[in-house]
């Protein structure tokens, strides 16, 4: 009986040690205590690390605080008194308690970013039934874990108020919920610093958990230095931007718009700023996706990155949010207006619903981006109310069709953008209907029944006659490929509403189709 001899490739890359083509294994540090003897290409580390929650790692936090505090410059908010203060806050100084922010001097605040969860047990949240009484006092012990983990950290790096959502927002009022969910870019943008609790997967599970010691093993190299080498655990995107908390939809922009975070996930502490990651290891790791997420002056990196593409950092912005989840469905349009105030406010134009005025046309031309049917949103009558043609009123991921925008032809004298419609300031995010219907030239379809099915790609799962469906010429190919004649790219709509009703239609699909497909005459209809 014979053995089989299977080879490992290693690869050192820095101070760490992993599989060719594979992931890293180990970590070699130098002892913090070698002081300026650090031997070229090794890295200072923690051989044995801080506990979660102990005054020697609240001391580490406190330091990559005062250095981003004092060297960075755009992380944090140089003047007190230029801050924007959220409507509430939690009060950490005893009695613990609910304030409203305009009965204090701008003060520094933390933003706390976490997991619900699917259970209402254990949940505590401000109610018009409740709200005079928080105001009063809250019983630390009767709050969920996390709330009591944030508390203790803030606490322990010297601030005294704290921004939860679900104890600082009204929850049962919707007026009060409406208003609120407006401020999220101010709330998270002017944070002296926001704790994110990557590894708990509901509001009762906390972050401040005991951690497994991790094994070291000392090694003397020939001139008698002392490496040590660890397992490695300073992966940030496996630890975050993989995590439990980056799947939920409200957590994207809360990533962006704070400035600095405090990661705790399962296996250490991170710090994300302009600057970079720091790892608890004491490990400096280089964000990839700073451009997007970890710059403190977003979207200025991405800006900067993109230059003239700027419609495909929309794209990609959007088809990532597309694929996170919520506890509640209806949350969707909403959790991503911070993002959308401060893209526009940059492009110095106008948004809303996932539209920027000048990408009208492009943005319009989304697809579902997987084979599940997409379902409608049900939309309480208010005026926020999000049209069909926006991907943000229905569930399901999206992907935009592939269109190079300089190849594309936009027939913007076939349909009308809603942005022209309405006046108001640029850099603004509108979200009532003053921009919810538009009108376009509808024309007929020019296939059979089982054609449609190919050749349309619909939104949700439903019947249509073709006799009942119309499309809308929102760009067409310059350009003939060798493979394929130029193709028309249209938004599919179908009537909708009652005789008593003003006509009008809805999107159901989207399609890119040959000239034969559509009709040359029809008529202007109205979107909505």
């Amino acid at each position: 009986m014979s053995l089989l001899t299977k080879f490992v490739s290693l690869r050192r890359s820095g101070t760490t040690i992993g599989i060719e083509g594979g992931p890293n294994l180990l970590s070699i540090y130098i002892n913090p205590n070698a002081g300026s003897n650090v031997p070229e290409g090794f890295q200072l580390g923690l051989p044995n690390l801080p506990d979660q929650g102990s005054q020697e790692q609240f001391t580490l936090i406190k330091e990559w605080i005062s250095v981003c505090d004092n060297t960075h410059e755009g992380c944090c908010i140089e003047n007190d008194n230029a801050l924007i203060m959220p409507t509430r806050l939690v009060d950490l100084e005893n009695p613990l308690r609910v304030i409203e922010s305009a009965s204090i001097q701008p003060s520094r605040y933390i933003a706390l970013s976490h997991c619900w969860g699917n259970s209402d047990t254990g949940r505590v949240c401000t109610l018009t039934e409740n709200i005079n009484a928080f105001m009063e006092v809250i019983n630390f012990h009767d709050l969920p874990l996390t709330y009591r983990d944030a508390i203790t950290v803030a606490r322990a790096i010297g601030v005294n108020y704290l921004w939860i959502n679900s104890l600082c927002v009204i929850q049962d009022d919707e007026a009060d919920f409406e208003h609120e969910f407006t401020l999220m870019e101010q709330v998270f943008s002017s944070t002296y610093c926001t704790i994110a609790a990557s590894s708990s997967k509901s509001m009762n599970k906390g972050f401040l958990h005991y951690q497994r010691h991790r094994p070291c093993v000392k090694v003397e190299t020939p001139d008698k230095k002392s490496l040590y080498v660890c397992p490695d655990i300073d992966n940030f995107h496996r630890n975050v931007e993989l995590g439990v908390l980056n799947r939920r939809g409200w957590v994207l922009q809360e990533r962006v718009l704070s400035r600095r975070t405090i990661f705790y996930t399962s296996t250490q502490v991170y710090w994300e700023c302009g600057a970079g990651v720091h790892c608890k290891t004491l490990m400096r790791l280089k964000n990839p996706r700073a451009a997007f997420l970890g710059d403190a002056r977003f979207p200025q990196a991405a800006l900067e990155y993109y230059r003239d593409g700027r419609q495909i950092l929309v794209q990609d912005l959007y088809e990532n949010y597309s694929r996170l989840a919520f506890s509640y469905e209806r949350d969707r349009p909403k959790a991503i207006l911070g993002i959308e105030t401060r893209l526009a406010r940059a492009f110095n134009t106008q948004a809303a619903h996932g539209f920027f005025a000048p990408y009208f046309a492009r943005l319009l031309l989304w697809r579902r981006g997987q084979e599940k049917w997409m379902t409608r949103i049900e939309q309480r009558p208010s005026k926020c109310r999000v049209p069909t043609w926006s991907w943000l009123s229905k569930v399901g991921a999206i992907k935009y069709l592939e269109l190079r925008f300089q190849e594309t032809h936009w027939e913007i004298d076939i349909f009308e953008t809603p942005f022209h419609q309405s006046e108001g300031p640029s850099g603004g995010t509108r979200t009532g209907n003053d921009v919810f219907t538009f009108q376009g030239y509808a024309r007929r379809l020019k296939m059979s029944e089982s054609d449609i099915l190919v050749r349309i790609t619909f939104d949700e799962k439903q019947e249509f006659h073709v006799d009942d469906l119309r499309c809308v010429i929102i760009g067409r190919d310059k350009l003939e490929s060798g493979f394929r004649p130029l193709r028309h790219h249209v938004l599919v709509i179908h009537l909708t509403g009652n005789p008593l009703q003003t006509v009008s239609y809805e999107r159901v699909g989207v399609a890119s189709l040959n000239p034969e497909h559509i009709a040359n005459e029809g008529s202007w209809v109205e979107i909505r």
